[in-house]
């Protein structure tokens, strides 16, 4: 391997973890910050921001790229993530907290986006296949290490080294960026930006979150899918008139609509055994935070496995043979833990299972997509790609949450309500790949 693409792989892995990280380390700080800040309002806020900074920050991600640089944007989600990072660390009021929160979201938004791009400009097939599967897998290593460095951390320090140890690998990330951020396949255009698309685009997701998170009352729910059916209506109309539109609605074909419905609702159930697992392990198994991080790391080993031998295991298999397998093994994991997740052990080994098929869906919907994406709008196909995994995460990890807590248990202890939660998507995602994918000549 050249040093070049050995530089390229750490920036990846680099950005990738400080914006996983932020998901699971901060989480055991809140009792602490919470006393600290004099929080009256939900604490939960400090998480909440976060998210809605990443959604916000990926649509237009696409938009720039065909504008600028690839490296000048790394630059600036670095900058952003940074400054948060380092001001979310200086605060002294809650107030403040929150505001460098959203600035440190609209930093991760920008990176987590770009991670999707840079493996097409930078790496051919095959080994763009274990590129990706070792990127993808921080997230599983981010939510095993992230309760041991926040329980290391708040040992022998203050909450506020949590965001200061981000420095740190800002720096190397950005100097690694800065020499080898360097690629000749770019094609930049200057266009005159859709304010239109943008405006219709960004009221479209606020409806829908509006309509998914809200719990105030059922008229809200109601308004905002009257509101996200409208939008996507007027978008829709709006952008096939566009020469060059924010939301390249061409490009949404068979195949990318089923790959980007298949994406969203995977990243859905992820967030059911990656939130949700360990909660069930140390409330009503028992174990401590280390052990269930022990119990589900299979998932991420798995995982990076997969990735590794993609290119074998795809070889002489139809791409709706490919995800259908995936489907089966994460029915067969969730069918196990019905009858076995208060053995950690069992639930251990079952869970490698689910990361093999989180490995095979994650890795296929991303070069699917890459490659079905015409030259030109690929950067914008991919930053959208990447926001429908980002409100899968962010709205997976209230559904789940919602029926995880349901007063009537159906099956055994609360996990189980997950599993079942998980089966049924699973069947709808069978039917959906059984009846509308059709296999083109060209895989």
């Amino acid at each position: 391997m050249k040093f070049k693409s050995a530089g390229i792989i750490i920036a990846l892995i680099l950005i990738m973890f400080m914006s996983a990280i932020e998901t699971s380390i901060i989480s055991l700080a809140l009792p602490t910050i919470k006393d600290d800040l004099n929080v009256k309002s939900s604490v939960s806020l400090v998480f909440a921001v976060y998210f809605i900074a990443i959604v916000i920050a990926n649509p237009i991600v696409g938009e720039l790229l065909s504008r600028v640089k690839i490296i000048y944007l790394t630059i600036t989600g670095l900058i952003l993530f940074t400054l948060g990072s380092l001001f979310s660390g200086l605060s002294d009021t809650f107030t403040i907290l929150i505001i460098s929160r959203f600035i440190q979201g609209l930093g991760s938004g920008i990176l987590m986006a770009l991670s999707q791009i840079v493996p097409k400009l930078a790496f051919p097939i095959p080994f763009r296949y274990k590129v990706m599967g070792m990127v993808g897998s921080v997230w599983g290593v981010a939510s095993l290490l992230g309760p041991l460095m926040g329980g290391a951390i708040l040992e022998i320090a203050s909450w506020h080294w949590l965001f200061f140890i981000n420095l740190p690998i800002a720096v190397i990330a950005g100097a690694l960026v800065l020499w080898t951020f360097h690629f000749e396949d770019e094609v930049l255009v200057k266009n005159r930006l859709d304010y239109k698309g943008l405006a219709l685009f960004y009221v479209m997701i606020a409806a829908l979150m509006v309509t998914v998170l809200s719990t105030a009352h059922l008229v809200y729910n109601s308004i905002g899918f009257i509101v996200f059916l409208l939008a996507a209506l007027l978008l829709f109309k709006a952008e096939k008139k566009q020469r060059v539109p924010f939301i390249p609605v061409t490009e949404f074909k068979r195949t990318i609509i089923i790959v980007f419905l298949t994406d969203f609702l995977y990243a859905i159930m992820l967030m059911g055994y990656n939130l949700y697992m360990p909660i069930y392990l140390q409330e009503e198994v028992g174990l401590s935070p280390l052990q269930s991080g022990l119990t589900i790391f299979p998932i991420s080993l798995a995982w990076i496995t997969i990735n590794f031998n993609m290119h074998r295991i795809e070889a002489g298999r139809t791409k709706k043979m490919l995800y259908l397998s995936a489907f089966t093994s994460l029915m067969l994991c969730s069918i196990l833990l019905l009858f076995g997740s208060s053995v950690p052990l069992f639930t251990a080994v079952s869970l490698l299972l689910a990361g093999a098929s989180f490995g095979i869906v994650y890795t296929k919907d991303s070069i699917t997509v890459q490659e079905e994406s015409s030259p030109e709008q690929m950067k914008r196909m991919m930053s959208l790609y990447t926001l429908t995994k980002s409100l899968g995460n962010s709205i997976g990890s209230t559904i789940m949450g919602y029926i995880y807590v349901l007063p009537v248990v159906l099956i055994g202890p609360n996990i189980h309500n997950v599993m079942l939660a998980v089966i049924i998507i699973l069947l709808v995602l069978m039917g959906l790949w059984t009846t509308c994918y059709k296999e083109q000549s060209r895989q």
